[in-house]
């Protein structure tokens, strides 16, 4: 029996009504809002409180006390009074809270730059910065954006800004005092600002001063990540061979070295090398005491007592550069190594021994290929900071060995000639970033051919 339309729609079950909620977006936004709401605030509070509770002044407030005794209250007010009328908007939906949210954030951006420019305060300057781009890319909906802003800040802040401020007075020249000066700009003369860069590869007194010492960088920074990796592949395989009971514990040993300060690991090498250390006691006392008792029986120790007579010249030369470099940079090796190593399927090594090849074979055909990810990230960390070393050419090359560091640092503190050393500084990150790309690429290209 045929139902009626009024028992139709009796008995149709009822219609659940979706409303969407708040955009998690513009929640965010509100409580950036209201988190400078509260900073204001708090400023505010101290303001109004500095006689009773003796507050440590900032540099904004010093700034403050040579204008009209109302302007703090004004700015400080109006900007605790926008912030919080647009945190509360945005959590109650109202539409007209984003456009006044996105006006406060570029109000607020324009703040910040204006407020470093006059007082040159960075840290306030850049807390408003920060909370102002934040919420302009919440409210904008810049999603991804949003969610790499803490990493993209830090990095525009304490990495970008600072290379194109090195790069800035990289352009300029040293003056009698030590200062920076920019010569006029014109058009016809624009290669006056790259003198810096064109005295690096230029001769000095009929020599490539620069040059050298930028080779010698690079081969000690080459030979030294070839060191590292020939002894730290087949520790790293030891230890990704190992029980998983003890894989940890080896690990841990590897890692221990990172609770001692770099700088007191390196005056210890010092202690040990001298020439009134342990191994050149050893050497000139010990042993040249024994040779000497033995000498009449035989001519080796007749030469032995005549060799142990003179201290080894264990310091202070680039052979103690690179002991240092190794010992300093082989758990940078090992570590990326035994990552990549121990997620290997080591069934594929039995295969290929089932199947006729043998171990030579099964190690540049197999493992060698999985490893290479685990060799690449091993090699450019071990490589870079090698090749930007400074406290290890310094203390134990005994200002023998001077590579880019030691210029870098010679040109900063020394000769106080600081466009020249920005210049070297970003020629040096130049080259590097070419040279990481180039093996990347090439590495990427010798893959897909496999």
């Amino acid at each position: 029996m045929a139902l009626s339309t009024t028992e139709e729609q009796t008995a149709a079950p009822p219609r659940v009504v979706m409303e969407a909620g708040i955009d998690p977006l513009w929640k965010m936004a509100a409580y950036v809002s209201l988190g400078g709401a509260a900073l204001w605030a708090f400023l505010l509070f101290r303001w109004m409180t500095f006689s009773a509770f003796s507050w440590t002044p900032l540099g904004a407030e010093l700034a403050l006390t040579n204008w009209p005794p109302v302007l703090p209250y004004v700015i400080y007010g109006g900007l605790f009074a926008a912030d919080l009328v647009v945190g509360v908007g945005l959590l109650r939906g109202m539409k007209w809270a984003r456009v006044t949210g996105l006006v406060t954030a570029v109000l607020a951006i324009l703040l910040a730059f204006t407020y470093f420019a006059l007082l040159r305060e960075f840290w306030g300057a850049t807390v408003i910065l920060a909370l102002a781009l934040f919420k302009l890319l919440l409210l904008t909906r810049q999603v991804g954006w949003s969610l790499a802003y803490p990493a993209a800040f830090w990095l525009g802040i304490f990495f970008i800004t600072p290379m194109i401020i090195v790069f800035i007075v990289s352009l300029g020249e040293r003056t009698r005092l030590g200062t920076v000066a920019y010569p006029p700009f014109e058009l016809n003369n624009i290669g006056i600002y790259f003198n810096d860069y064109i005295r690096f590869f230029s001769r000095i007194s009929g020599e490539f001063i620069y040059l050298r010492i930028f080779a010698r960088s690079v081969w000690i920074a080459i030979l030294n990540t070839i060191i590292c990796l020939v002894v730290g592949y087949p520790f790293a395989y030891w230890i990704a061979r190992q029980p998983k009971q003890y894989r940890g514990m080896l690990i841990f040993l590897v890692m221990i070295p990172f609770w001692t300060n770099f700088l007191v690991r390196t005056y210890a090498w010092i202690l040990i090398l001298r020439d009134s250390g342990p191994i050149n006691n050893f050497w000139t006392i010990t042993l040249h005491q024994q040779a000497l008792m033995l000498a009449d029986n035989s001519a080796f120790f007749t030469w032995l007592a005549e060799v142990t007579s003179r201290k080894l010249p264990l310091l202070f030369n680039q052979p103690a550069v690179m002991m240092g470099l190794f010992y300093g940079f082989l758990p940078f090796m090992i570590l990326p190594l035994y990552s990549n190593l121990e997620q290997l399927d080591w069934n594929l090594l039995e295969a290929a021994a089932d199947l006729g090849a043998n171990a030579r074979q099964s190690f540049l055909r197999i493992l060698l290929p999985l490893s290479m990810p685990g060799i690449v990230a091993g090699s450019v960390i071990v490589f870079i900071p090698s090749l930007g070393a400074y406290v290890t050419p310094d203390l134990m090359g005994g200002a023998k060995v001077s590579l880019l560091g030691n210029l870098l640092q010679q040109q900063f503190m020394t000769v106080r000639n600081w466009p020249f050393g920005s210049a070297i500084g970003f020629i040096m990150m130049a080259i590097m970033l070419a040279a990481t790309l180039v093996y990347f690429r090439t590495l990427a290209k010798n893959q897909q051919m496999t």
